[in-house]
């Protein structure tokens, strides 16, 4: 059985399951065409993704005040910045399979891509908790929200998410085909998973009964949008890898890389969420992307400063 790192690099090579020669040269060429299609659609979404998530890193990270809630949004950022530069190379790589280096490099973009993957995976959870605590208990978490917390949290993500990755890569290149090689992916659905869709369904609720404050509706709004995107666009990638253990056949390659292109999307689609909810519909004045991020996150500032660790 393939393990993920054969999947990922090996599609081209997986034969068709058909008794007929003549159908397999027939589709043969029809089957190289659309996945170059899906390579360049991928290559377009993650070239504008890089360019919105690299601005929202650059605000966040140099001309914003953080405060703790933005150092969730900076990390996530990062991380879907990953995800965009390992799909690219992988992109890449299907129009130059043959060029030595370049194989070497789409091996460690694989890497790269379980790496960031898993740290936004976790990043959404812990960003869902947080979230679902401050709206349902809004008194404590008030009072004992420390003001260093979400740089802890973030840390240990991405210990946690090395560490994974690094245990995955062993087995990989151990060669271990067992269901030891895809534990990262059946961890990542386990855990994150059932904690978003709660989170997703708790935040819907209470966004439409009891948030009335503006500002509060707006920030549950970016966080809401975010999580059902990722629910419907990113994680059937996890989903893809997982059923690939069970043995996938030849139709799994288009399958690939439509869950492929849905996580890019998903990846570059949290600066636009950003931009359509935080901008004021009522103002004339043209709004610059700083105006707009601090718009959205400005909230949480307040509530940093009112309640030290």
């Amino acid at each position: 059985m393939d393990t993920a790192l054969e999947y990922y690099n090996d599609l081209d090579n997986i034969s068709l399951p058909n008794d007929s020669i003549e159908y397999d040269n027939i589709f043969d060429y029809e089957s190289q065409n659309n996945k170059k299609v899906l390579c360049i659609l991928i290559l377009v979404i993650c070239l504008l993704g890089a360019v919105g998530n690299g601005v929202v890193i650059w605000l966040l990270g140099f001309r914003i005040k953080r405060n703790y809630f933005i150092i969730y949004i900076l990390n996530l950022a990062i991380a879907d910045l990953g995800v965009l530069l390992s799909s690219t190379i992988h992109a890449v790589y299907r129009f130059f399979p043959f060029d030595v280096v370049l194989h070497i490099t789409v091996q460690l973009s694989f890497f790269l891509l379980l790496l960031m993957y898993s740290a936004s995976q976790f990043l959404l959870t812990a960003i869902s908790i947080d979230r679902s605590v401050a709206v349902f208990f809004p008194l404590w978490y008030k009072c004992h929200q420390p003001t260093c917390l979400s740089s802890v949290v973030c840390a240990l993500i991405w210990v946690l998410s090395v560490l994974l990755t690094a245990v995955t890569c062993t087995l990989i290149l151990a060669g271990q085909t067992g269901i030891e090689g895809y534990a990262q992916f059946f961890v990542n659905g386990l855990l994150c998973l059932p904690i978003m869709t709660v989170a997703t369904v708790a935040l819907f609720i209470k966004l439409h009964v009891k948030a009335r404050q503006h500002q509060r509706r707006k920030l549950l709004t970016v966080i809401l949008l975010t999580l059902v995107f990722f629910l419907f666009f990113a994680f059937p990638l996890n989903i893809i890898f997982i059923l690939n253990f069970f043995y996938f056949n030849y139709w799994s390659i288009y399958i690939f890389y439509s869950a492929m292109l849905l996580a890019c999307l998903n990846s570059s689609v949290n600066p636009a969420i950003y931009t359509l909810v935080g901008r004021q519909r009522k103002s004339r004045r043209k709004e610059h992307m700083k105006m707009i991020l601090q718009n959205v996150f400005k909230e949480e500032e307040g509530c940093t400063e009112r309640n030290p660790s």
